[in-house]
Parts: C-alpha cells; structure tokens; sequence
C-alpha cells in the first residue's frame, strides 16, 4: 500500500489533537489540569516524528519494491555513459527478456498488425521490430519513440495495458542507447510505454535448398543492456571483422584489375559504409561495387571517357545500385554483364562452406553468437524472419530444434507473426506454428517499420 508523507502528517496531527480536546473537555476541571500539567510535548514531537519517519520508510521501501535490478542496471549504466544523475525509477516502464515472455502467451498475430480498425479499436497492441536511421530506417530514434508513446497513451485509455515496443537495429546498440537516454530525460511522457531494448544480430548457417550454400540469418536479442561491456565488444568485433573483409576484398580486385582503381573510399561513398558496414550480407554490397566499377570501366572504353569521372556521375543518382539495376536503369547496357573473375574473388570472402564447416570472413556461426551472448543476463532470443530460415534448409523442424537445443536455454519464441512478408505462403506460415508448438516456442512478431513515423 502505498501511504504518502501529507497523510501521515494530517493523520498523527488529527490523532494528537483528538486526544488532548477529548480529556480538556472532560467535566473533570482537576484531570483537565493535571492533564495540561503533564503533558509531555517533547515525547509527543517524537512520537510524531518517528511516525513521519516510518512514513517515509513505507514511502521508500515501496517505490524500491517497484525497481527492479534491470532497472538500476540500465540507470547505473548510462549515467556512467552521459555523466548524468539517472533514476532507476526512470525504467519503471522498460521490461527485460524475461518479463517479455511473460507477456507474449497474451498476444495473437492482430495483436502485431497495425490496420486502421486495429488501431481505432486498440487491438494493436505490440511491434518487436523497428529499425531507426542507425541502420537501414529513415526515422530518428526521438521522433519514432514519441510516436510509439503518443500512441500508448491512446492505447491505455481504451485498454488499460500498455504497449509494447522495441527498436532492432541489425548489428548495433546504438539506437537502443539512445532510447533510453530519451526515456530517462522525461520518464512521465513514456508511462504506458514498454519499451523493450534489443538488437539483431546476424548467423551464417548451411542452405542445401538455396543458391548459395550458405546464408546469413537473424536473431532478435530482447532485454539487452546495451551498455553492457561484452556486448559491445561482441559487436565491435563484428565490425571489426566486416571491416578488414570489406578492405581485403577491394584490395584483393585492385590487385587482379589495377588499371580500373577501386578503393575503399569510393566504395564507402556510394555505398555508404557508415551505415550499412556492420550490418549482415555486406559482402554483397561490395561485390555490387566491384561489379559496377568494372561495367563503368568497359563502358567508358567504349564511348572514349574517363571511367572514374563517368562512375561518379551515374552513381551519384543510384547510390547502393547493383549491376542488375543499372541495367534496368537504362545505365549499363544489357551486353555488360558481371565479371567473373570478381564473383570468384567475392566467392572467397562471402560465407561459404569449405570441408562441410562454414567459412565466414563476415559473419558469426549461430554457435559463436550464442557462446558471445550466454551470460547476458535476463535476455530471450526470437528466431527472426523463421520463414527465410525454413526454405532454404532440408527439415526446418529438425534444423530450429536443433538452434533450440543449442542456444543455452536462450531462444524461447519465433517471429511467426513478422509482418515484413511480401507475400506470405500461408502452408508454409502454418507449419512454422505447428514447429513453435512442438517445441514449446513463443510466437513474435513486428512490422519491420523502416520510415520517418512510427506509423
């Protein structure tokens, strides 16, 4: 129960005074003296202050009870982050991994879609996916979180419960850092938000049923610190690691083609590595450079021009463009196509296999994520885009038992109900429920929302 200070001021101050008029006016004139003679006011102020002070105590014990260790853990974290007093009562309204799953059995797919009608009539009610201009979104983290608050507040109203939310920016922590130092800077405005901090991060995995043998898949990671020092150093090493791939790769083309000058600072001008050079399948965007370069190149020939000068002028107006784009384009003619001595230079520093073991200059095995990650504390992890995984291996039920199996007790649900899908096989949609249930798999799910608003 919680007991405020004013009433426990009123009420000792009513008692007191109850007390003392009740024996003035007895019709004793001898006991109304005797009484006034000795009354001790310095036991009574004691007694009233020790009132006040157990009070007060209530007071405190009861807003602690209300602060969990996850919450003074994020507090303790960032002020040392931003040299800021922070309140753990400041994350009354951020949820870990653990409390997430306590929520999710209460949710349906319509819970997770955002139509008019569910809105209007508050069905919807989480999204566990949001990418932010930290990667491949054009929202700023503030803007979209007042939105997802504003929004909350609306939800509250007609439901009582509060909504669910959480930003997964691939391969970095920043976006959920920042969230958190928006929510700590006006807690109020985010009461009947859940903000859940995550991140995703990528694995390189066996794909029998793909045209690549092997290929990158995700892992949703909710209730994170992102402050927390190994995870960070999971993720810089990450960069670090795509980094030197992406480096050795150009190298390695300036190498086999020293008249065309490839160079990392063209490739991070119109393919932009600032953003998009620690996220997963990076590769591919430096094969898209190489490749484009080398079509510019033979272009140029043909029509007597200066290759470098011709690239900037068509990329500056197709950033991030492949090979395949720019023909459509009307850029590149069609007759240019790729070059095959780069796809067998990009071939080696792509995941592959190699003696039936994955070979990845850029990505982490599911083994190696789930080793990184198994002593972060009160996190879950959701097997992201599970309809991705399942096409591109043998028996999904077999290959996500075995993730299961191998996550040390970490992955407990499945984006089942992700509403990033084009175009959803609903046979195929089905059976991943049918392999959630068998193995006791919570169901997640987001929009995947990638624009300036929340909505």
């Amino acid at each position: 129960m919680r007991v405020s200070v004013s009433k426990i001021n009123s009420n000792s101050n009513i008692y007191f005074q109850n007390r003392f008029f009740n024996r003035v006016n007895n019709d004793n004139p001898e006991y109304q003296y005797e009484y006034e003679r000795n009354f001790d006011y310095k036991k009574t102020a004691a007694y009233s202050a020790s009132v006040i002070a157990a009070g007060l105590g209530i007071v405190y014990i009861t807003k602690n009870l209300n602060v969990s260790k996850y919450s003074k853990t994020l507090a303790n974290s960032l002020q040392t982050a931003i040299n800021t007093k922070v309140k753990p009562q400041d994350f009354s309204s951020v949820i870990n991994g653990e409390e997430l799953l306590r929520f999710l059995p209460k949710f349906k797919n319509e819970n997770y879609i955002a139509t008019s009608q569910n809105i209007n009539n508050g069905i919807f009610k989480i999204d566990l996916r949001s990418r932010s201009n930290y990667t491949d979104g054009k929202g700023y983290v503030k803007n979209i979180l007042e939105d997802a608050a504003e929004y909350a507040d609306i939800l509250y109203k007609k439901t009582k419960q509060k909504f669910i939310f959480s930003f997964t920016d691939q391969s970095t922590l920043e976006s959920t850092k920042e969230a958190l130092e928006v929510i700590a800077s006006n807690p109020e405005m985010y009461k009947n938000l859940n903000f859940v901090p995550a991140v995703e991060i990528s694995f390189a995995h066996k794909s029998p049923k793909s045209n690549n043998p092997c290929e990158v898949s995700e892992l949703l990671v909710y209730g994170i610190n992102p402050f927390s020092d190994n995870l960070n150093k999971f993720i810089n090493n990450m960069k670090t690691k795509r980094t030197k791939m992406i480096n050795d790769l150009i190298n390695e083309a300036s190498e086999k083609f020293s008249s065309i000058k490839f160079s990392f600072n063209e490739f991070n001008e119109f393919y932009d590595y600032e953003k998009f050079g620690n996220m997963m399948n990076i590769h591919w965007r430096v094969n898209h450079y190489l490749q484009t370069k080398q079509a510019v190149n033979i272009l140029a020939e043909r029509t007597n021009q200066d290759t470098n000068t011709l690239y900037k002028s068509i990329m500056e107006h197709n950033k991030g463009a492949s090979l395949g784009q720019l023909h459509q384009y009307g850029k590149i003619p069609y007759d240019i196509s790729e070059n095959q001595e780069l796809n067998n230079i990009f071939r080696k520093y792509s995941p592959h296999i190699e003696n039936d073991k994955i070979v990845a200059a850029s990505e982490n095995t599911f083994e190696e994520v789930i080793e990184a990650l198994k002593n972060e504390p009160n996190i879950t992890i959701s097997l992201a885009n599970p309809l991705y995984f399942a096409e591109r291996v043998e028996n999904p039920y077999k290959e996500i038992k075995y993730l299961v199996e191998n996550s040390n007790g970490l992955l407990k649900s499945i984006e089942n109900y992700y509403q990033g899908y084009d175009n959803p096989n609903g046979n195929s949609i089905e059976n991943l429920q049918k392999i959630s249930q068998k193995l006791n798999l919570f169901n997640t799910g987001g929009r995947n929302n990638r624009e300036n608003k929340f909505f």
